[in-house]
């Protein structure tokens, strides 16, 4: 069991924070004391989920466009001028595209699909990196990658890639920051009950697309949002002290094989 006093005073920092996967995230880290950082586009979706959050107190909100680079360099000025730290990053921020054919993707979806799911995070490693190696911090890195990036799935090349991506950049980072004592770890969630995936569920023939989905899923069921917080706190505690540069599946056993 993770104590609570573990994060207390822990600075931790989270992308794509105002909803789903990254708000769970932000209310575990929140309820074991740590102060927590959220980083999304919309100030008000921001405020409204902080609201949701129990224990607020020692959360911080900070709308950024991470695609932009010049805008992660002032939101980690503003985590060096307001904390002068930082133990865990989280990057969950994903961009997910339809389905396309292969051939039919143009170039600025490619662009926009690296710069929110790999580019970000990698700006946003090296800027928390630095901050982490001044102050010889044990730091953490969680990056939420994808089930996607350990299976093919039919028209999603763009999003699949990027997420393949993002799973080898953190391993090469893992080697990389070492030697700080820096562990840098994936989380690859599968079908996640998300308020994305709510909505689809409302729509007929939305929700037959996912029935088939869930039927390919051994454990008989979507992932919740806490399952996958879940696994981020744990990788970024002291129990979890030896565990870097690895890719944690949490997908009820989605991409060992189907079940049908």
């Amino acid at each position: 069991m993770i104590q609570a006093e573990e994060f207390t005073g822990k600075v931790v920092l989270v992308t794509g924070a105002s909803q789903g996967i990254g708000l769970e995230i932000c209310r575990q880290f929140s309820d074991l004391g740590a102060k927590v950082i959220m980083v999304a586009r919309n100030i008000e979706k921001l405020e409204k989920a902080k609201d949701t959050i129990e224990h607020n107190s020692n959360a911080y909100t900070y709308s950024c466009d991470l695609s932009v680079n010049s805008e992660i360099e002032k939101l980690f000025g503003f985590v060096k001028e307001k904390f002068q730290r930082i133990d865990v990053l989280v990057n969950n921020l994903g961009a997910f595209s339809e389905k396309k054919d292969w051939n039919v993707i143009d170039y600025d979806l490619w662009i926009k699909t690296f710069e929110t799911n790999v580019l970000s995070a990698y700006f946003c490693m090296v800027k928390a990196a630095e901050i982490m190696v001044g102050n010889k911090t044990k730091g953490v890195i969680i990056n939420v990658g994808s089930s996607s990036a350990l299976q093919v799935k039919k028209g999603r090349l763009n999003y699949t890639v990027s997420k393949s991506a993002l799973h080898t950049m953190s391993r090469v980072t893992a080697m990389d920051l070492a030697r700080h004592q820096i562990r840098v770890n994936v989380v690859s969630p599968g079908p996640t009950a998300t308020e994305i995936v709510e909505e689809r569920m409302k729509d007929p023939e939305q929700w037959a697309e996912e029935e088939i989905r869930l039927k390919k899923i051994p454990l008989g069921s979507y992932a919740s949002t806490t399952d996958i917080a879940n696994a981020v706190v744990f990788l970024s505690s002291s129990k979890a002290k030896f565990i870097t540069g690895a890719i944690l599946p949490v997908d009820g056993g989605y991409t060992i094989g189907e079940t049908v």
